[in-house]
């Protein structure tokens, strides 16, 4: 009898050579062993395919696409192959950092409270700026459902990178998977849209480490300015819900919203307007025009302005959300 596996790791790959072997070699080396791994292959022309054919374990099944499915369709077609009841994405860029890492997802898993069908792992010291740093400080271990539209508003996508999630196989089911046609915000929009089905905790503990490099995804997904409409979608979604909730703090709401997701944008677009790079701005004007949480023309500028590109202020406005929402009272 095969022994049904404890955890499934999903591991997308495109061109991922030389960073795949360090990622599957971290997974062969931990401690941890009822596992298995699922790697999709998305077309890959860089010598990836001849490497994953010279591995002979058989926790590790291959898939190769026949044509590039995308980032989040090779999710969907992993997640629909898992064979466990709970899944870590390990994205082909990434390695866990301990021989140990499997065993404390696994064990957390083990012990989770019911409620919960997703954990992000990786959360402590991460903060960069004033907001991450808020958030670090006021998010509770466990996110509830009435929770999470404001804490997803609030600081945006707070898993961070893919590497950095372990879900439940029928919360991916359930919700009917990543959005394909969001390539910059599907995991955004996944985890946003997941969260108000279940509950979302919080684990400081490092397992992975996510690399940085010229190849990320983030690097050729967002050069025209993609990623602003993408997280547009996902942010016309939470305004609705928290202008119903909290109709009294909607000046707060949209102001949080320009800043957060306008002005930080306008500030990328302003340096590459100065460099004759026009299609930036071009492109956040047009989305923000009619986005339902931003401001209008003129105060989007001078918030930009006033604020030094939205780096003034969003942590204030924030924790004044926070505080005042009639359903966010055991946050802070």
């Amino acid at each position: 009898m095969i022994q049904e596996p404890d955890i499934s790791i999903i591991t997308p790959v495109w061109n991922g050579l030389p960073f795949i072997k360090d990622c599957i070699e971290s997974v062969i080396a931990q401690e941890f062993k009822n596992w298995e791994m699922l790697i999709g292959d998305n077309c890959s022309t860089d010598g990836t395919i001849e490497y994953l054919e010279t591995l002979n374990d058989p926790r590790i099944k291959i898939f190769k696409h026949e044509k590039n499915r995308g980032i989040f369709g090779n999710l969907n077609f992993l997640f629909s192959k898992a064979n466990s009841k709970a899944s870590y994405i390990l994205c082909a860029d990434d390695y866990f950092i301990e021989k140990s890492s499997l065993f404390k997802i696994v064990s957390y898993w083990q012990n989770a409270p019911q409620e919960v069908g997703i954990v992000i792992f990786n959360q402590k010291g991460n903060g960069h700026c004033s907001l991450t740093t808020l958030q670090e400080e006021v998010l509770p271990k466990i996110i509830t459902v009435g929770q999470s539209d404001l804490i997803f508003y609030c600081f945006g996508n707070i898993a961070g990178n893919l590497s950095n999630v372990s879900v439940l196989n029928t919360v991916v089911a359930n919700a009917g998977g990543f959005r394909e046609d969001l390539p910059y915000s599907g995991d955004f929009e996944f985890w946003s849209r997941a969260g108000r089905e279940t509950a979302i905790a919080i684990q400081g503990e490092a397992v992975t480490h996510v690399r940085r490099h010229p190849g990320v995804a983030s690097n050729y997904l967002n050069r025209k300015g993609e990623i602003i409409w993408q997280n547009t979608f996902v942010i016309n979604r939470l305004y609705n819900d928290l202008a119903q909730r909290c109709p009294k703090s909607l000046f707060a709401i949209r102001l949080h919203g320009t800043l957060n997701y306008d002005s930080l944008q306008r500030d990328i677009a302003l340096k590459l307007f100065l460099k004759g790079k026009k299609e930036y701005l071009k492109t956040l004007d047009k989305v923000m025009s009619g986005a339902l949480f931003s401001m209008s023309f003129f105060m989007r500028w001078l918030l930009y302005t006033i604020t030094a590109g939205g780096r003034l202020g969003r942590r204030t406005i924030a924790k004044y959300l926070l505080r005042k929402s009639n359903y966010a009272h055991s946050i802070v």
